[in-house]
């Protein structure tokens, strides 16, 4: 797995698809697999490619009351090839609201999971990736 983390639009997305495109030079040639907030479909997640975004996913499980953490690890261990990305949502103003508050720590404390089982990580700024992992 890949992550590719950072503050948001900051260029996440487009280096996500240009590092699936340098992989796909070098396997098998097919069309990409993508899922991102639009995507309805948490099956998807399981044999996409790239998913963007994943921060809105955590916060769509927690307002569906599922279980973010057993979710993503379920991801981790279905999806090994998978290129995330996960938007740096913790910096800035504290919010008011606890659901809010929950939401921000939850997306921190899984991007650190998915760091730790990630092959890779890459922090985008200004629409320069730069690998720390």
């Amino acid at each position: 797995m890949i992550l590719v983390t950072g503050g948001i639009y900051q260029g996440k997305c487009e280096i996500a698809k240009a590092m699936y495109q340098q992989k796909r030079k070098k396997t098998a040639d097919r069309e990409l697999v993508l899922a991102d907030e639009s995507c309805n479909d948490a099956q998807k997640l399981l044999y996409a490619d790239v998913i963007l975004q994943f921060h809105l996913w955590i916060r769509r499980w927690m307002e569906e009351h599922k279980d973010p953490y057993a979710m993503t690890k379920h991801l981790v261990q279905e999806n090994a090839d998978v290129i995330i990305t996960l938007a740096q949502v913790g910096c800035g103003i504290v919010p008011m609201e606890a659901f809010d508050r929950e939401y921000r720590e939850t997306v921190g404390r899984i991007g650190c999971l998915l760091a730790d089982k990630a092959q890779e990580v890459y922090m985008v700024h200004c629409g320069i990736a730069q690998q720390i992992k």
